[in-house]
């Protein structure tokens, strides 16, 4: 079965707009029934239970909602305009976006012992560079233009 480069395109813009919605929607539901798992395990590995910041936590897990939709808008862009135009210096972005989250943030959950992040983290990373790995030869079969 050939790779098809659309679809690869198709399916990161998908990826990207569930950032998108997800990362709007996370403030309106981070405190429903929605996210009620998802909270007792944060609050039980950040010890938050017994000092009474459930909500501050749950606030600022609802705040970052924003972060992840202004990266899946950035996300979106970079891979819209890197498959129109397949280059290197595209490619490599998408590589790099996916390397300064996915990595840090993975760790930084993991060592609080919120590993339900760390998994989130892997399962997108790979749902991600998977599909970019498969695609990479389109990117480097086309000199990069210069400046």
């Amino acid at each position: 079965m050939k790779l098809k480069l659309a679809h690869v395109k198709l399916y990161l813009q998908l990826i990207a707009g569930a950032h998108i919605l997800g990362g709007l929607l996370l403030p309106i539901l981070v405190d429903t029934f929605v996210f009620d798992t998802y909270n007792e395990i944060v609050f039980r590995a950040l010890g938050a239970e017994s000092t009474g910041q459930n909500s501050n936590i749950t606030f600022l897990h609802g705040l970052f909602g924003p972060t992840i939709a202004s990266w899946g808008i950035l996300f979106l862009y970079v891979v819209t305009t890197t498959f129109e135009k397949p280059d290197k210096r595209g490619w490599w972005t998408i590589l790099f976006a996916c390397l300064a989250w996915a990595p840090l943030d993975s760790f930084l959950s993991i060592q609080k012992g919120i590993y339900i992040n760390g998994l989130i983290d892997l399962v997108v990373f790979v749902a991600i560079l998977g599909p970019l790995f498969m695609a990479r030869k389109h990117f480097f079969s086309s000199p990069t233009p210069t400046p």
